[in-house]
């Protein structure tokens, strides 16, 4: 595939690194020029590897060799501060600030090429391939729910649910603490103390961005909630254990 070479000035330099994970952002800016300004200024000292436009169009900011200032305080598992193994990939999109809007087929397209690629040369698991709010759910929302995970899945790309439940059935208070042990274990940073508090909430809402949007409507916590994560929990182990 056809990638712009456009660097930018914020990065670590690293001679070689283990690259663990992808991670993808929207840029919250009004506009393509906007985002290439400030992912390459160094007064905001932020920056990707890769920046794909409205229109499909594929930079290159960062070499993947070197560590881009994408992730920030971020946590996956026994991991933080996911800069230093990971690929960051940013898309062209108002975000909530501006206008969220949803993502164009152009876009999505040389993402999963993209995907694909860099999937296939660095060995990166589907279990590892997230959005920005799964590894800082307190204080970011992208890619965010417009997001199309199910057209990655459908490619091979990430992990999905393979099949949605149709239960209302609304999470009582005495299943809180089993609720918070299940995103511990999946991956997601989260304190297990019983409440409903607004770190939980916060994951929750990652959570249900990534695999399960049209629960975002819902003014409750639905109970299944807690059987997607056994059934993700399954498939992420079963994709780290798969030869590859």
């Amino acid at each position: 595939m056809k990638i712009i070479t456009n660097l930018s000035p914020n990065f670590d330099p690293m001679k070689k690194r283990v690259i663990k994970y992808i991670i993808i952002h929207y840029t919250g800016m009004r506009s393509a020029q906007e985002s290439i300004k400030r992912l390459k200024s160094k007064k905001h000292k932020v920056s990707s590897h890769y920046f794909i436009d409205r229109s499909g169009i594929v930079s290159q900011l960062v070499m993947d060799h070197n560590v881009a200032w994408h992730a920030g305080v971020s946590f996956w598992g026994r991991d933080k501060n996911l800069n230093q193994n990971s690929i960051g990939i940013e898309l062209q999109n108002k975000g909530y600030e501006f206008g969220y809007e949803k993502y164009t087929k152009k876009q999505i397209r040389s993402l999963i090429n993209l995907l694909s690629n860099l999937k296939e040369k660095y060995n990166v698991r589907d279990s590892f391939i997230l959005g920005h709010s799964d590894i800082a759910s307190f204080r970011k929302s992208d890619p965010g729910y417009l997001f199309p995970w199910n057209e990655l899945a459908k490619k091979g790309i990430g992990l999905s649910l393979k099949k949605k439940l149709k239960s209302k059935k609304v999470l009582t208070v005495n299943q809180i603490t089993k609720l918070q042990k299940l995103f511990s274990e999946f991956g997601y940073k989260i304190s297990i103390n019983g409440l409903m508090d607004q770190e939980t909430l916060h994951v929750i809402h990652a959570f249900e961005s990534h695999f399960c949007p049209e629960e975002l409507d819902e003014f409750s916590v639905k109970e299944k909630i807690m059987a997607y994560l056994k059934a993700l929990i399954k498939a992420k182990k079963q994709n780290l254990t798969k030869k590859r």
